[in-house]
């Protein structure tokens, strides 16, 4: 959590024949140095690389920050207006469409209305002097940290912890057998905002013996603790799932806290000196689907097994 920096998407046009490109890259030394993790957008020339890079880059940050360069002259335009970047402006748009939060930057000249910009009222701030922009952008991105608007330390996500040491060994409900519960956190790092009704899945089970995968299917697991299969996780807390358990009395075999009723549901995961790769799903209303795999090794004894 230490390391913990919010993603910032820089986008900006990149014209081979001018200093675009190392303007960028000096706006992304700035950001680094104000604790963000910044991305500079390279233009993308195939589909596969827009979907790869561009939109997943995009989906995945929590701030956008938007700087205009100004192209040729709108010569149908009664006043000296320039363009701004087109490739620029769609990723605004897509950024608008995420809801991220928009630091923007305008060329002095270029049109106020152009694109997208004049719908969302995104208040560009103008510059006339590129050497400066990226002394301006440092500035005004740190006017909105000390006004609360913008955080270098949180993320728009979920994500998945184990403590290998961790595990309760409570009575099982409605058999009096005791067994031993191992847990997966699922972390929240939005600062603000709570991920509402997660859900955890089993979404796949390798045997790392084989290679093979085991046969089963997606079903909600028990979150600690808690009788309903989806639960609200608040902002900047982590709550935990039963990942398995196994019965003191039957060590060899790990059996699943599952809301099923089918067994074909669940995989066959047993036998001792065995080892697994289990791969598991959050689903949240509001937040991006987050998976991590774990590896379970069933020892010889209760005590010897692991999950890591």
């Amino acid at each position: 959590m230490n390391d913990l920096r919010a993603r910032v998407f820089i986008s900006c046009g990149q014209n081979k024949q001018s200093d675009e490109l190392q303007l960028a890259l000096a706006i992304q030394a700035k950001l680094i140095k104000l604790g963000f993790d910044a991305y500079v957008a390279v233009g993308e020339q195939t589909l596969h690389g827009l979907k790869e890079n561009i939109f997943e880059r995009l989906r995945q940050s929590e701030y956008f920050l938007f700087v205009d360069f100004k192209r040729e002259r709108l010569s149908s335009k009664k006043r000296a207006f320039h363009r701004g970047s087109l490739f620029s402006h769609q990723e605004l748009a897509i950024a608008s469409f995420l809801e991220l939060d928009v630091l923007a930057f305008q060329e002095s000249g270029t049109d106020p209305r152009d694109g997208i910009l004049g719908f969302i009222q995104g208040n560009a701030i103008s510059f006339s002097d590129r050497t400066r922009l990226p002394n301006l952008v440092s500035t005004h991105v740190r006017k909105r940290i000390s006004e609360g608007k913008w955080n270098p330390g949180w993320r728009n996500e979920l994500v998945l912890e184990r403590d290998s040491t961790e595990f309760t060994d409570p009575v099982i409900r409605n058999t009096g057998e005791v067994g031993r519960f191992f847990h997966i956190g699922v972390r929240n790092r939005h600062r603000t905002k709570t991920a509402l009704n997660c859900c955890a899945y089993l979404q796949k089970v390798t045997s790392l013996d084989s290679g093979s995968d085991l046969p089963g299917g997606l079903v909600e697991f028990k979150w600690e603790g808690y009788l309903l299969p989806n639960a609200h996780i608040h902002a900047c807390t982590a709550r935990r799932f039963d990942a398995f358990f196994i019965v003191h009395n039957d060590p060899a075999v790990l059996r699943f806290n599952a809301f099923c009723d089918a067994p074909q549901f669940l995989p066959n995961v047993q036998g001792t000196g065995t080892t697994y790769k289990l791969t598991y799903l959050v689903l949240a209303d509001n937040f991006p689907p987050s998976r991590a795999s774990f590896v379970v090794r069933i020892g010889n004894s209760l005590d010897e097994t692991t999950l890591e």
